[in-house]
């Protein structure tokens, strides 16, 4: 398994779709920035100014983005034609799907590494107060976690992409919507998953709109989405290789034999 990370790794510098999700990490930062800019009610400070990028992670822009690099990475060995050279290795569709999903983890980190000095840049820019080494390690330690946790959110819907060919704008879009539902406020969305994925990183949310969220409900739903995660690639895993070796047995035509003398 170890070996099929790192050639997965290797493969990195010629996906530009990777290049594209840090564009999109960038642009979390440039919205909450002009939020700021055009917010005259509020008075911004560093903790407000990274918890206004968290949110717009988490709802808006990191669903997509790992979605959408997620069917690319897989993808690419359908369109590239490079799926029947790495299964004859031999290497199971299942271990390759498994290195991917490590490898988009992997990239989950260095995409929230590069939106936290994004945000630190933008801060000093910006001139906001409460900006310190303290404060800068916590924010990027926030937008790390909040990012793994979106991702985990997401997992079922690049899971049920990567087994179903030709769905990937669908599910793309699936993931929109799904991000967009955490930008509400409700008890209730205690536990959603993207909107737990933000609890857990800043428990006081919901303070501006008067509503208390709790942790345990949110740890339970990110825990319940990975279970379902695991069990749902174990059935569709299972449904596809059924399925191969049904057609394998279909394509085997039965000899004759030729009459003699």
């Amino acid at each position: 398994m170890g070996n099929i990370i790192s050639t997965e790794l290797l493969k990195i510098k010629r996906y530009s779709v990777v290049k594209a999700g840090l564009v999109m990490m960038s642009l979390s930062v440039l919205m909450s920035c002009f939020y700021s800019i055009a917010s005259t009610n509020k008075v911004w400070d560093f903790q407000y100014f990274i918890q206004q990028v968290i949110i717009s992670n988490c709802t808006l822009f990191f669903p997509i983005i790992i979605t959408l690099v997620a069917v690319y990475i897989i993808s690419r060995e359908t369109t590239d034609d490079t799926l029947k050279s790495i299964l004859t290795v031999p290497i199971s569709y299942k271990k390759l799907l498994i290195a991917k999903f490590w490898l988009l983890l992997f990239l989950t980190i260095v995409f929230s590494i590069f939106n936290a000095l994004l945000s630190i840049c933008f801060n000093a820019f910006l001139g906001f107060s409460g900006m310190n080494i303290h404060m800068m390690l916590m924010s990027a330690a926030q937008i790390i976690v909040s990012d793994i946790l979106v991702y985990i959110s997401v997992l079922p819907i690049i899971i049920v992409c990567a087994f179903a060919e030709g769905k990937s704008l669908l599910g793309v879009a699936v993931a929109f919507i799904y991000g967009y539902f955490a930008t509400m406020e409700g008890s209730m969305l205690n536990w959603f998953p993207i909107k737990a994925a933000m609890i857990l990183v800043d428990p006081k949310c919901g303070s501006e709109y008067g509503i208390t969220y709790k942790i345990p409900p949110a740890a339970m739903s990110i825990i319940g989405v990975l279970v379902v995660s695991i069990l749902l690639f174990q059935m569709l895993n299972r449904t596809k290789k059924n399925v191969y070796m049904k057609s394998k047995r279909k394509v085997k035509v039965k000899q004759t034999r030729r009459k003699g003398w």
